[in-house]
Parts: structure tokens; C-alpha cells; sequence
């Protein structure tokens, strides 16, 4: 036998020939550490962990029984087998001894065969012993690790078994949760419920969900205490009969996730009051810009008309211009609405028919003056008949005035802008060319792949030109249109819309 798997054995006898024939039989096997007096037996035992005790019942100096007592109170000697070597006429001594924890005896005079047999058989459960306890330690340690935390219950709610993590969590040692139940960590706001479905759990009452969340009461290290919620997965205990004797609760501590969550409510909450406040003031600045334009337009026209007295040319080229930016104001006014309600995801579309050539002749002739006073040509080519379409006249007006605007805006002096129109196969098709420096690729590229409809304006980063694109791009999209761009930088642009004929009501691929 390696020397490493040699067992200890520790003698206490205060007789030296008894020391010396139990060490003859058994030093062949065995390490023999020798004392000759109970205090010192005891001291030996504490300092050198034998696996196994003969103990003389007539030691001098301090009664078998006491020291049996004594090992078997020891944390660390409680579990070493204490063989009694007794004299047959000290049976009193002998009882004592066992009843005090000795787990056999032999009676003097001491034979080979039997002390051998008794030996080899406590040496052999004691090793069992040891690889179970080792097993159980090792368990132990990877419940500690665990990232989970894992208490383990008897049927009367009691502790059996707390890892690091649970300790941790409830701010007490292991040493203080063991055999404390577990009703003792509810919350006095919610101990009753508890107590109440952790019994019915344990009667085979109710059945356990998945998961289900549960508060505890734990201890901080300053002594206070506070409530935290754990999101609990339970397992139930069953003996071989199948009647329930424990359960394994293993959990997570969501008191974080469910603080945040309670902080999302209300941030979510200010902002739905935030959005309601910017609904109520969109409304009333819509009121409020309204009605001054209503009037600066109505005025307008009516001075332009020489209602209030004839105009000199001069006089009723400027009216004129005044009539066009009120318009363009107005429509400026509905595009800032039509974003609001396109983030709310309020808009309505009122659909009727739309007589298209009536409304390009009507917005060409009203750009007439601003393009006269840039300097710019301005073509036209709209055929005598265009087939009506069917959508909302005030939002397709406000994407064809808005098209005609960029055209004129980004085209220098002397250079030309067109706005032409065809039918072709059922579709309408408008086309404003312009004579500008082109859209860049990092803004064709934004109206392109399109803009989410929650997204803010920081998000965005748009100019007015191809944010303007956007809304209209959505507008014809709405009506079954399509919207696209033909641009190069430095050779204009080329804006296409079509929409379907009343006639056909077909939708567009894109």
C-alpha cells in the first residue's frame, strides 16, 4: 500500500504494553500516532485528524465517555469512529462511552481476528464517509459559484441549504440561514400570501408555475432593510413513495430589471404627455397661423384684383408676387402639419377627382411672376387632355407647387425650367426639370432609402429640399404613386411622378 493511502490511526491507552500489541497488529497497514493520557489524546486528535480512535476505557486523567463526549461535539472530530477497548467488568464505562457516541468496542484481552475485522470495517465506512463528504463539498463549491441563487427546503419551510449567492443576497452567514424557514425573509406586506402558497405547494395543492416572481426581505450591511424582487423557479422534493419532502428554489434578483422598468413607465408617461402638449400647441399654432394668412392672402388678391382700386404695372407685378408667397406660405404651413400628423400617424386622406391639367395650368401660371423676376425660362407641355386621377387635391397641389418651387429656387438666372405631362398606359406621368447644380448623393441617398416615420429631426439632418422630398415622396405613395429622381451634380435634376388614371386604379411598382 502507497504510503499516501495509509490510514491514521490514533491510540489513547495509558498502559504501554496495550499500546504496544495493538500496534504490532495493526503497523503494517496503518500509521500509529500513540498518546498515553485523555488530555493529550484529545489534543492529538484535533491537531492530526485521524481516520480512526482506540480508546482505552480506563485512561487516568479524564473518563472514556467525557472524551467520546467531547470528539463527537468537535466539528472537526465528530465524524472519526472511536473503537472503545473495554474492560468486561467496567460494562458502566463501556455503556457510557457508546451512549456518548463511541461507534464500536472490543473487550480485553484484545484477539488478532476481531480487532482487525473492526478495524478494517470502520476504516472502510469512514473512507466512504470522507469521498461522500468530499463529493458533497465539491457540490457545495459549484453551487457557490453558480450565477443563480439556490436555497434548498424541507417541508417545513426550513433551510437545508443556502449557496454564497443566496447568502449574499439576504446579507446573513451561512451559519444564521441554516435551519432559519424561509417565511422568516418575506416581507410583512406580503408574508401571509406566501406563507399561504408555499404550504399548499408542500400539501400538493397547487401547482407550481415556470417562473413567478416573489419578493424577499434582505439585510443590508448597515443593519437596515430593504424589499427585493427574485424571479423564482422552484423544483419539488419527492422520496421514493413520491410524497414531497423539500423543494430546490433557485432564482435571479430582478430588482433591478423591474426598477428600470418602473423608470421606463414613467419616462414613457412624461413623454405621452411631452407628444400631447406638442399635439395641443401644433393645433393651436396651426390656428393661429392660419388665420393671419387667411387674411394677408384674402387681402392680397383682393388688391391684386384692383377690387380696392386700380394698380399701376408696377404696383400689380408686386401684388402678384405678395398673392404667390402667400400661397407658398400657406403650403409651407401644411408640409409642417403634414410631418407632425405623419409621426403621429394621424393623417386622413379625403380622395376625390383630380383634374390634372387644370391644376398644373392653374400652379404654372401663379409661378409666373417669381419666375419672371429670377430671370429664368420657364417650358411648359401639357397636353390638351389628361385622364383624372382620384386622390386628395390639396396634398397632390402641395407636391406639385412644392416640385415647381425647388425647380425655380435652384435654377441661376438664365438657365430653364419645365414641367411636362403624358399618359402612358394608364399612368400619368409629370415630369419638372431643372436647370440647378443637382441633388448630392448623401441627400439622394437619404430620400432614397426613405425615413422612418418616428424618426426626429436631429435624426434626420435633412435641408428643406430633400426633407420636402420626402413628404411629397410619401404623399404620391400614398395615392398608389411612384416618386423618383433623375440627377447628376452640375446637370439638374430631373423629379418624376405618376400616378394612376381614375380609369385604371392600378398601383405603381416602385
Amino acid at each position: 500500500m502507497n504510503q499516501k493511502e495509509r490510514s491514521k490511526i490514533l491510540i489513547i491507552d495509558s498502559e504501554g504494553r496495550n499500546v504496544e500489541l495493538l500496534e504490532s497488529i495493526l503497523i503494517s497497514e496503518q500509521d500509529i500516532i500513540r498518546s498515553s493520557s485523555g488530555n493529550e489524546g484529545l489534543q492529538k486528535a484535533i491537531d492530526n485528524e485521524p481516520d480512526l480512535i482506540l480508546l482505552d476505557n480506563m485512561i487516568k486523567d479524564i473518563p472514556a465517555h467525557e472524551i467520546c463526549r467531547i470528539l463527537k461535539s468537535n466539528e472537526s472530530t465528530k465524524l472519526i469512529p472511536i473503537v472503545i477497548i473495554a474492560t468486561p467488568d467496567k460494562k458502566d464505562e463501556k455503556i457510557k462511552s457508546l451512549e456518548e457516541g463511541a461507534d464500536d468496542f472490543v473487550n480485553k484481552p484484545v484477539s488478532y481476528m476481531e480487532i482487525t475485522t473492526r478495524v478494517k470495517a470502520l476504516l472502510k465506512i469512514k473512507h466512504l464517509q470522507d469521498k461522500v463528504i468530499k463529493e458533497r463539498n465539491q457540490a457545495s463549491q459549484y453551487l457557490d459559484v453558480i450565477g443563480s441563487i439556490i436555497i434548498i427546503l424541507d417541508k417545513d419551510s426550513s433551510i437545508d441549504f443556502a449557496n454564497k449567492k443566496a447568502c449574499n443576497l439576504l446579507g446573513w452567514k451561512k451559519e444564521d440561514i441554516i435551519g432559519k424557514s424561509l417565511t422568516d425573509f418575506f416581507p410583512e406586506d406580503t408574508k401571509d400570501i406566501q406563507k399561504k402558497e408555499l404550504f399548499q405547494i408542500f400539501e400538493g395543492k397547487r401547482e407550481l408555475p415556470e417562473f413567478h416572481e416573489l419578493p424577499l426581505l434582505t439585510r443590508n450591511s448597515d443593519g437596515t432593510t430593504e424589499k427585493r424582487l427574485i424571479l423564482w423557479h422552484d423544483v419539488i422534493l419527492k422520496d421514493e413513495e413520491g410524497k414531497i419532502i423539500g423543494m430546490i428554489r433557485s432564482g435571479e434578483d430582478n430588482t433591478e430589471r423591474a426598477n428600470m422598468e418602473e423608470e421606463l413607465t414613467k419616462a414613457n408617461e412624461k413623454l405621452r404627455l411631452s407628444h400631447k402638449m406638442k399635439d395641443e400647441f401644433l393645433a393651436n399654432i396651426n390656428h393661429e397661423l392660419r388665420t393671419p394668412l387667411i387674411s394677408i392672402k384674402g387681402f392680397s388678391e383682393l388688391l391684386y384684383n384692383e377690387r380696392l382700386g386700380e394698380l399701376n404695372e408696377h404696383q400689380k407685378k408686386t401684388m402678384k408676387t405678395v398673392v404667390h408667397n402667400s400661397e407658398r406660405l400657406r403650403h409651407l404651413i401644411e408640409s409642417l402639419f403634414y410631418v407632425s400628423d405623419m409621426q403621429n400617424e394621424t393623417i386622413k386622406y379625403t380622395f376625390s377627382l383630380i383634374d390634372l391639367k387644370e391644376m398644373l395650368e392653374s400652379i404654372a401660371a401663379s409661378m409666373l411672376s417669381n419666375i419672371e423676376h429670377k430671370g429664368i425660362e420657364f417650358k411648359k407641355e401639357i397636353p390638351e387632355t389628361l385622364p383624372i386621377v382620384k386622390g386628395n387635391s390639396k396634398y397632390i397641389e402641395s407636391v406639385l407647387i412644392h416640385l415647381l418651387d425647388n425647380a425655380i429656387k435652384f435654377t441661376p438666372a438664365g438657365e430653364t425650367v419645365s414641367v411636362s405631362s403624358s399618359e402612358e398606359n394608364g399612368i400619368v406621368h409629370i415630369i419638372v426639370r431643372d436647370s440647378g447644380p443637382g441633388i448630392p448623393n448623401d441627400i439622394l441617398c437619404q430620400f432614397c432609402t426613405d425615413i422612418p416615420e418616428d424618426a426626429s429631426e436631429s435624426d434626420i439632418c435633412c435641408t428643406n429640399r430633400d426633407y420636402g422630398l420626402i413628404i411629397c415622396k410619401k404623399i404620391i405613395s400614398a395615392h398608389k404613386g411612384d416618386m423618383g429622381i433623375d440627377t447628376k451634380t452640375g446637370n439638374g435634376t430631373e423629379i418624376h411622378v405618376r400616378l394612376p388614371a381614375f380609369e385604371n386604379e392600378k398601383t405603381i411598382s416602385k
